[in-house]
């Protein structure tokens, strides 16, 4: 039925191809000329139409999405249709802005408001009030005064995010005032500013960033509680994910304990470990869960794979040979950039060959493996006894001159000369020089009518160095006789390299389980590590991965990767009815590929799920098992929009350890920036370094236990822990300890395993440089590198949170024991970098430091020896560095020999002693009927003496 009707003007004939309009049964119809309609439902609009009068016509905008506009309608008729118009959307509106009342209370004032509900409220709420001020004298002339004052402070917020920030702080505000009691109560003591909130905000995804010490328990366990109490979620509709098993069940007495001490009758929620959950999963969807022996002992995972490789050794010489020269990742010297990059890649690398010789490069342990599979006995680095006068500095280098190797049988020498076709050398190395000394080995061996065979980096690079090895040997006549496959496997197996290889591709097993990598997945990341053998080790790690696969099916069982993986499938595959409205994580940092995965199908399968992340970027120490940092510093990248609490207030230690710790673990750029404050003031440094030396002689043990005797003299019950990058360094303190008196509660705690610990007092041993030292230079090989999640490329990135770990464990201070004459890097920056810390011994003065340094290498520092004659120093970097120094007279520093004397390094000694230009050999001032004069200490020894004297110099 035709309720209401306009039609066009005079004009509207010439330029409109509109009849009529009208408005039929609660449609607006727009009638053309050809027949042809448009039609608007009414109450799709959400806003009210104008009316616009010309001088001969009249138009109506609609407002509708497409600012629909009516045009050239007579003014009387166009004035009678919008006034009806208005009148409808006038009732249509008013529901409407009652219906964004009670959405509005639903989705932002009754609950906090999440992500996924904004969407609602824009449809729903935001767009009126954003339509309401565009167009206010309309709305307040056709809308009851009620609805027109909700639309007015709508509007005064028109920026939809400032809006929803507005109205999350209203919420949080309210929560603060009608649960201050329970917040009050729901801990032993109240909970923080912070901690409230962790509590209260409920998105869709949170991320809860805990520093030490800061409560993060007491937020999983108080926002269980809050949910249950006030009728969020039932008991059952949560669930809580602990890192491990000891975690879980921390969590789940705290949660009674805490509900009893509240007066809430509350059964506790799930709380399990992730395997539990998928064990729980599989055998909910009548899956196997039964476990394989692999899981609980890894002596048999070990077995199985040495078995499997013997037996793909045994009857495939190809893949025996692989393994051989698997055993060791490739390393290019061209790809050095620095005499710094490559002197660390030695010093951090043992390469033992098969023959047990230990050498110096990857390239040179290839040879000497070659030689030994075709049974050639060799020497490594023999002195080349034939000695050539020619000029003096190639004297000079033929009393130093070590040949690669030394066939002595045939009395045939190899050398290994790292250059390319081009004569070129690594960037380091002076190209004119290294050539030269190619030149002089070259005629000293012509001229002793020695034979030398060359091999060259070039061989290599272009893959046929065992073809020339071979071609060189066959010309002179040197027999070769290939081991068979047996003797091959017992060297492996009796040499320690096979149990190493075994060892390190069951952590890339491991790493390959966590990341959950498909075979194309392997072979891109080992391809992108830059290995110049990545194909092979590709193909090797996939045939284990498959073998491994293949052995648990055999034995119809599954591994802890397992009940993740299954798990997740059968979430997926609809096996598995997700229960869970509200899903929280314990320790989010360390969380693996693999459980992210898992977590996701979880949200995704659920109804509405909100996930709550609790963790602490700051304290993410587990990579080496798959721990992925980047879901919690890329969150909303790589998990999604969220809102971000951050707890920053320690009620466990002090301002001087919070300082220390947090100032050097934020060096990272990659991490969190976080204010601490601590519930604990003090005025004086409580971070003590203390050097490890007892009687000028290394002993960490003694060192702790006069440090414990400190301790305990001024704090008799207190208890102290020992940390350790290392298991052997507490094992070794712990010894020493066993049978000494103390009143303390003492704790022997790796700085992995004392992850969520805490003592009074901490000391923290093992701060030295080199492979086992802290940080650590023994960094993952390559190949298990590639394999691991992703990590930022900040120098021991993840050390340094090892160390803030260690730190922070401690409430009243924290004693770092180093070694002053190896110094760790670590203690360089504390020092160096003017760390708020009590330096407890003068070794670690800066000047003492600098004067450690090595002037010869890139990074050695010059350490006390004892030796055959007497004490000297030298270079740490013992591999490729053979400075000797020796020891000051007047201060015990080391001293740099000049011409004619040798010169302290202290500046504030600085003495001279002089020695003899010929020998090198002190120089000592002896008299004669002439006077005193300077003779050589070697003028009495039977053997090399020296006569050499010199007037004494009068100063």
């Amino acid at each position: 039925m035709v309720q209401y009707v306009a039609t066009p003007s005079w004009l509207g004939r010439f330029f409109t191809r509109i009849k009529w309009v009208s408005i039929e049964q609660d449609v607006l119809v727009v009638h053309f000329r050809d027949m042809t309609k448009q039609q608007f439902l009414l109450s799709d609009f959400s806003n009210f139409s104008v009316l616009q009068n010309s001088l001969f016509s009249a138009k109506i905008y609609l407002c509708d999405p497409n600012n629909t506009c009516v045009s050239f309608l007579k003014k009387a008729e166009a004035d009678v249709l919008n006034k009806a118009l208005n009148k409808y959307f006038s009732n249509t509106l008013e529901q409407k802005v009652n219906n964004a009342k009670i959405l509005l209370k639903r989705y932002a004032l009754d609950e906090f408001l999440r992500d996924s509900s904004i969407e609602i409220l824009n449809k729903a709420v935001f767009s009126l009030s954003k339509n309401y001020a565009h167009n206010q004298t309309v709305w307040q002339q056709h809308l009851s005064p009620i609805s027109v004052k909700f639309l007015s402070i709508l509007s005064s917020t028109p920026k939809t995010a400032d809006a929803v920030a507005q109205l999350r702080h209203k919420y949080e505000q309210k929560q603060l005032t009608l649960r201050d009691n329970f917040y009050n109560n729901v801990e032993s003591n109240p909970l923080t500013t912070e901690q409230r909130l962790a509590v209260i905000r409920d998105n869709d995804k949170n991320l809860v960033l805990a520093a030490a010490g800061t409560g993060k328990t007491s937020v999983m366990v108080a926002k269980s509680l809050d949910l249950i109490a006030r009728g969020i979620a039932l008991p059952e509709q949560v669930l809580v994910l602990a890192y491990n098993k000891m975690a879980a069940q921390e969590l789940k007495e705290r949660f009674i304990k805490r509900a009893a001490h509240a007066n809430l009758s509350i059964k506790p929620p799930a709380i399990l470990t992730f395997h539990a959950l998928g064990l729980k999963l599989l055998q909910d969807a009548k899956k196997s869960t039964k476990l394989s022996t692999f899981a609980t002992d890894e002596i048999q995972q070990k077995t199985w794979l040495t078995a499997w490789l013997y037996k793909q050794m045994q009857t495939d010489s190809t893949f025996l040979k692989n393994v051989v020269d698997l055993l060791h990742e490739p390393v290019d010297i061209f790809s050095f950039k620095s005499s710094a990059e490559y002197e660390r890649c030695l010093r951090d690398n043992e390469y033992r060959s098969l023959a047990g010789r230990k050498v110096k490069s990857y390239q040179e342990l290839l040879i000497s493996n070659w030689l030994y599979l075709q049974s050639v006995e060799h020497e490594y680095e023999p002195h080349y006894k034939n000695k050539l006068e020619i000029s003096a500095e190639d004297i000079t280098l033929n009393a130093q001159y070590n040949p690669n190797f030394h066939l002595s049988k045939y009395n045939i020498y190899l050398e290994h000369f790292d250059i390319d076709r081009e004569g070129n050398t690594r960037a380091d190395i002076n190209k004119k020089r290294y050539n030269e000394q190619i030149a002089f080995k070259r005629k000293l061996h012509k001229n002793n009518n020695t034979i030398l065979l060359e091999t060259f980096h070039y061989n290599w690079f272009e893959g046929k160095l065992e073809q020339r090895l071979s071609k060189l040997l066959k010309q002179h006549s040197v027999a070769l006789v290939p081991l068979n496959d047996d003797e091959v496997f017992s060297t492996l197996n009796n040499s320690g390299l096979l149990q190493q290889g075994v060892e390190k591709y069951l952590k890339c097993l491991q790493a390959i389980r966590a990341e959950q990598l498909t075979n194309t997945q392997i072979k891109q990341r080992i391809k992108q590590s830059g290995l110049k053998n990545h194909q092979r080790y590709a193909a090797m790690l996939i045939a284990i991965h498959n073998a491994y696969m293949q052995e648990l099916h055999t034995q119809n069982a599954i591994d802890f990767d397992d009940m993740i993986i299954h798990a997740t499938k059968a979430v997926k595959k609809g096996e598995f009815s997700v229960p869970w409205s509200h899903i929280l994580v314990d320790e989010f940092q360390d969380i693996s590929g693999a459980r992210m995965a898992f977590l996701n199908t979880l949200i995704n399968k659920g109804k509405s799920v909100r996930f709550t992340a609790v963790g602490d970027d700051w304290q993410a120490i587990y990579r080496f098992s798959g721990g992925n940092l980047a879901f919690t510093t890329r969150f909303n990248e790589l998990v999604g929009g969220h809102s971000l609490t951050m707890l920053q207030k320690t009620f466990r230690y002090n301002n001087s350890i919070s300082d220390v710790a947090g100032r050097f673990v934020m060096q990272n750029p990659e991490q969190y920036k976080k204010l601490i404050s601590t519930h604990t003031q003090v005025t004086t440094p409580h971070v003590i370094l203390l050097d490890d030396l007892y009687q000028g002689t290394k002993s960490i043990e003694i060192k702790v236990q006069q440090s414990i005797s400190r301790i305990q003299k001024n704090d008799a019950s207190a208890s102290i822990a020992i940390l350790s990058r290392y298991r052997y360094m507490l094992n070794s303190v712990q010894q020493h300890l066993k049978d000494k008196k103390h009143t303390n509660s003492l704790y022997f705690w790796t700085l992995h395993s004392a992850k969520g610990l805490e003592a009074d007092y901490c000391i923290i041993i093992g701060f030295e440089q080199g492979k086992l030292g802290f940080p650590s230079d023994n960094q993952n090989n390559v190949l298990v590198e590639s394999l691991l999640p992703e990590q930022d490329e900040f120098t021991h990135s993840e050390e340094r949170r090892l160390l803030y770990v260690g730190i922070t464990r401690a409430k009243h201070k924290a004693y770092l024991i180093a070694d002053p004459y190896a110094c760790s890097a670590f203690v360089k920056e504390l020092v160096n970098d003017d760390y708020p810390i009590q330096i407890a011994s003068t070794l670690f003065n800066k000047s003492q430091l600098k004067q450690r340094e090595c002037n010869t290498c890139s990074d050695g520092l010059i350490v006390p020896k004892t030796g055959q004659y007497g004490n000297y120093y030298s270079c740490t970097n013992t591999q490729i560095c053979e400075t000797k120094l020796r020891v000051c007279k007047s201060c015990s520093s080391p001293s740099v020999d000049k011409s004619t004397y040798s010169q302290c390094v202290n500046m504030e000694c600085k003495t001279q002693h002089p020695i003899c230009e010929k020998c090198g050999r002190e120089m000592r001032k002896r008299k004669s009927k002439h006077g005193e004069f300077l003779g050589c200490s070697g003028f009495e020894l039977k053997e090399d003496s020296c006569k050499n004297t010199r007037k004494l110099t009068v100063t």
